[in-house]
Formats: structure tokens, sequence, C-alpha cells
């Protein structure tokens, strides 16, 4: 070999040699680094999530829809529907468990051109149609720390239990793992028993389905039906017709339907709340559907009322009102332009809810633990008036003036149908008399 050839030799050598060294190492690349790390580390504890807001974009009503609760003085409320009470120990964990240990566990990319593929725009900015914007989920501590602040997107193809990630403010995209508890239904998160009576503590219900004429400010057809628990002759309860009630010519009170009615008010549930002024004017009464005397002292719903009364003597007073057609965040928690849809408008196909006042006193003669049976009357004297226990009544009155304060704050809003299961038509609660036994 001549010295050229050599010479040639070593400098491809070399050259291999400087190749090999600037060769690409088998390293993990940036963006991968940090894959199967946990999505919020530092978030282990539910019970530390004191507020929750989640905010996504309506395609129907085209605008962004905001849901919250929080813990304001101990209490769980809901600010988005006016600060509404809220039943939220157990909800709120169950949704701030969903992002424990939850992992970024695949990597899909920095491409904001993507972020709209993947469903995690955010709901708030304008860009973007409805199904690329995501839900931009938000926990907090009590200090007000945030502990969870994500966008979850669409699921990707494929990857069941899988969403698409993103952090406010950040480019980068995962596939997380995630069993999402975090419900935005209002009914989720409230106390479903509205008045809080079981139907064996009712003893009395006054019904009386009459209609306001507004324009003429007249009530129309009040007719009321009172009844009565009362043990009958086969030893079992029936309900049964006391004054004033008037019993048509040939027929009785039908127990079983007034058992029905009395289930179905005992239980009714809400579906939307609206806050009362604090002084309450007859603008915001008629708005609703309920009118006053003149004088003041009496109340009507335009769909008539319905009253129960337990064993302690709470009268519970249900006014029935105006229907609304509203439906979302609307009928939930209102809007300026909420109310029955305006004359003329087409309403086929649309959900009436309607309005309910809620009101509660307490008559100490009606308490069976205020009311003193009289002492044996001597012979020849008069019988004695049963007496009232005056601390046994005061007692009834304070649970009234609590459970008062917090009826005093809401409209209600109900469902047709829960509607539909007290207001009856006042024939439906009568039925014709078994005939004669024959003589003999």
């Amino acid at each position: 070999m001549n010295r050229g050839t050599i010479m040639m030799v070593a400098i491809a050598l070399g050259a291999a040699a400087g190749a090999w060294s600037m060769r690409p190492h088998e390293l993990p690349p940036a963006q991968f680094e940090d894959t199967g790390d946990p999505l919020f580390g530092d978030f282990t504890d539910p019970a530390a999530a004191t507020s929750l807001s989640v905010v996504s974009w309506d395609e129907d009503q085209a605008k962004v829809e905001r849901f919250a609760v929080e813990q304001k003085a101990g209490l769980w409320v809901i600010p988005s529907h006016n600060d509404y009470p809220a039943d939220g120990t157990e909800r709120m964990g169950k949704a701030a468990a969903s992002f424990i240990d939850v992992k970024k566990d695949v990597y899909y990319g920095d491409k904001v051109e993507d972020h709209a593929r993947f469903g995690v725009l955010d709901p708030e900015e304008s860009e973007g149609k409805g199904d690329e914007k995501g839900q931009r989920i938000t926990i907090k501590d009590a200090s007000g720390t945030v502990l969870v602040d994500v966008i979850v997107g669409k699921a990707p193809e494929g990857k069941q239990g899988f969403y698409y990630v993103r952090k406010p403010g950040e480019k980068r995209v995962y596939g997380a793992r995630l069993t999402l508890d975090v419900s935005t239904d209002f009914g989720d998160w409230i106390e479903k028993d509205l008045l809080h009576v079981e139907r064996d503590e009712i003893v009395q219900v006054a019904y009386d389905p009459y209609s306001v004429d507004e324009a003429a400010g007249k009530v129309m057809g009040s007719n009321p039906v009172v009844a009565e628990l009362k043990a009958g002759d086969d030893g079992k309860d029936a309900w049964t017709a006391i004054e004033p009630t008037a019993v048509p010519e040939g027929q009785t009170l039908d127990s079983a339907k007034v058992k029905q009615m009395v289930t179905a008010a005992a239980n009714v549930k809400i579906v939307g709340v609206r806050p009362r002024p604090e002084v309450l004017t007859l603008q915001a009464l008629e708005s609703k559907g309920f009118f006053v005397t003149p004088d003041g002292r009496q109340l009507f719903g335009n769909e008539g009322q319905a009253s129960i009364i337990t064993k302690d003597g709470l009268v519970y007073s249900l006014y029935f009102g105006e229907i609304t057609f509203d439906s979302g965040r609307a009928l939930t928690a209102g809007s300026p332009d909420e109310g029955a849809a305006p004359e003329g408008e087409d309403t086929e196909g649309k959900t009436a809810n309607r309005y309910m006042f809620v009101d509660v006193r307490y008559d100490a003669t009606l308490d069976s633990a205020a009311v003193k049976p009289p002492e044996p009357a001597a012979e020849g004297e008069e019988p004695a008036a049963a007496s009232i226990d005056e601390e046994a009544a005061k007692a009834g009155a304070e649970r009234a003036a609590k459970l008062g304060e917090r009826f005093g704050k809401w409209f209600y809003v109900i469902s047709d149908s829960s509607f539909k299961q007290i207001h009856k038509d006042r024939g439906d609660l009568f039925k014709a008399l078994p005939p004669p036994e024959p003589e003999g």
C-alpha cells in the first residue's frame, strides 16, 4: 500500500469515527419526558376541595354556560344559581376524586392547530365550533389555591375511558384515563326532598283547584276539599271528608285518590329556583302567577293551592302559579327574559314547567304534642275545653319560623308531571257510594 492510499484510509476512518460520535442517542425526546407523570401531582386529598367551577359551551343556546358550587361560611351553595343551598359534601368528593392519581398517559402533540380536532379549545374563547370546545373544570381549596384546572375534550377513538386533556394556557395535549364524575345538573346537587315531610306524618289535607281570572281580578271555582285521616270501621286509616267540604250527592270521598295526591305533595320535586326579592312586591308575585287580596292578607296561585297539615301542627301550603317554557340553565336558574311564552308564540314541543310558592305556618290546635286533653269534669259541671301547652306551642312556632326562613327566599319551579300528580279535577277525588246492603 503506497503512502497516498494509507492517507486516504486514515482520513476515511477518522470521518467514520466522527460520524459515529455524532449519531442520534437513544434518549427520550423532550416532548415525552413527562409522559406518565401525574396530571395534578400536588392534589392528593379530595376532601381539600371547597369549590368547583365548570365552564362549557352550549351549542343549542350558542353561549357559554357556567356552573359553580362552593362552600361559604361552612355551607355548600350554588353561586351560579343565586347561592341556592347545595347538598355538596358527597357530590364534591366524587367530583374531586375524578382527578386524583390521573396521569399524562399518552402524548398527542404541541400543535395549537390540533386543539380543535381534540376538542380542547377553551370554551370561553371565541374561536372554534361547539364540538371543538372542551369543558374547563377548576377545583380550589379553602384558601383559593387551584388544585385542578384542566380542559377536558373528546374521547380518543379506540381508547375507552380516555379523554384528551390540556391545561389552560399550555399547548400540550395528553390522553388521560378519567372516570369523570363531575355533574353540572342542578338536580344532582340539591336536596331533592323539598318539604322534608313523611307521608305518615300528614293528618289533614286541604285542596282547592280554583283558578284566577287575572283580567277581572277574581278567583273562579273555589270549592275546597278538606280531608282528615281517621281510623275506619275496619281499623284501617282512611281519608274522610270534613267541613267545609261539599260532598256531591250520592258520592263519597275517594280515600285512595286523596292518598295519591298527599303522597305527591309530600314528595314534590323541584327543577329550578328563583330568588324572591327581600321586599316582596306585587309585581314580583304577579310575574310568577301569584296574587294577593287588596288587604294583603291572602295569597292565591292562578292554578289553585294544596295544603298538608302534619301531626305536629305544621301547615305547608303550596300555591301553583304561571307556566314557564324555559329550558336548560334558564329553567334551573332563571334569565332576564324568562317566563311564560308570549301570546301567539309557538310552544309545540316545549316542556311546560310551573312556578310554585311555598308557605309554612304553625297551628297549635293541630299539634298533638301541644293540645292537652281537658281535666275530667266534676259531677254536674260543664266539661272543660282542651288547653294548649305553651312550651310545646313555642317549640312548634320556632320550627315553623325556621322553615319559613328557608322557603321564604325562593320561588320554586316544579315539573309539569309533579304538578299534575297534585293538581286533580275536584270530581276525581270522589266516587259513587256503594249500594246499600240488602235487607235481611
